[in-house]
């Protein structure tokens, strides 16, 4: 059984575009903390731990 087995064709469609969706914003905003930065400095640290959280 698949681990979404239980869910329809539509549901799964929904959550398969909601993470995706998701994703893109999480990657996006990592992208933008460290594009252009030479250290990894506290602040840099800072913005990561924000966005993970």
């Amino acid at each position: 059984m698949a681990l979404l087995g239980f869910l329809s064709k539509e549901k799964k469609e929904d959550l398969n575009k909601g993470l995706e969706k998701t994703k893109e914003s999480v990657f996006r905003k990592l992208s933008r903390a460290v594009v252009g930065k030479s250290r990894v400095d506290e602040d840099v640290l800072d913005n990561l731990e924000e966005i993970l959280i």
